[in-house]
């Protein structure tokens, strides 16, 4: 089975960022959040003006998925939990709705995959086939960022409707 890094298209260079995250999040917990860490909806500043595009994958620091790519998702994965997120531009008067996917963490990176010289860096990776065992969704638990990897049923859905925002990579699985 073929499966995909999900990322944010590059080619779209006036999208939202995100501000002030480290005093809504506690940074300590960016990176693993938990669903139990989030008890009210988040509510974030971002850098927004009437020409920006709110795509529908969000990459970092924090994966964000809009309200649209939230329905696609729960279809495959009907038990993935997420939280609502409110991404909010005051000056503009534009708000938002986003969801934190809270996406199954799975070891499995491949000896063969590529590192950089500290080892927190995926350069290339390749994913070990025993250990995804046809998951639909789900993240690399070794990488210290969030690396969402979809099935190929998956990235088909994504591409067959229109988002926009979102690239595909094609993984290796050995």
């Amino acid at each position: 089975m073929d499966y995909f890094l999900l990322k944010q298209d590059v080619r779209y260079t006036h999208v939202p960022t995100l501000q002030k995250v480290m005093e809504t999040i506690d940074p300590w917990k960016l990176y693993d959040l938990q669903p139990e860490d989030i008890v009210k909806p988040l509510m974030f500043h971002v850098k927004a003006d009437a020409e920006s595009i709110f795509i529908d994958y969000l990459e970092g620091p924090i994966p964000l998925i809009s309200d649209a790519l939230k329905r696609l998702v729960q279809a495959y994965v009907p038990e993935m939990p997420m939280k609502l997120t409110i991404l909010t531009q005051i000056e503009q008067k534009i708000q938002k709705n986003y969801y934190i996917p809270f996406v199954e963490r799975l070891a499995a990176v491949h000896p063969e995959s590529e590192w950089n010289l500290d080892q927190s860096v995926l350069r290339k990776l390749v994913l070990q086939a025993n250990a995804i065992r046809s998951h639909k969704i789900f993240t690399i638990q070794e990488s210290a960022t969030p690396m969402i990897i979809v099935r190929l049923d998956v990235a088909e859905s994504i591409l067959r409707r229109d988002y926009t925002g979102i690239a595909l990579e094609q993984v290796q699985v050995k």
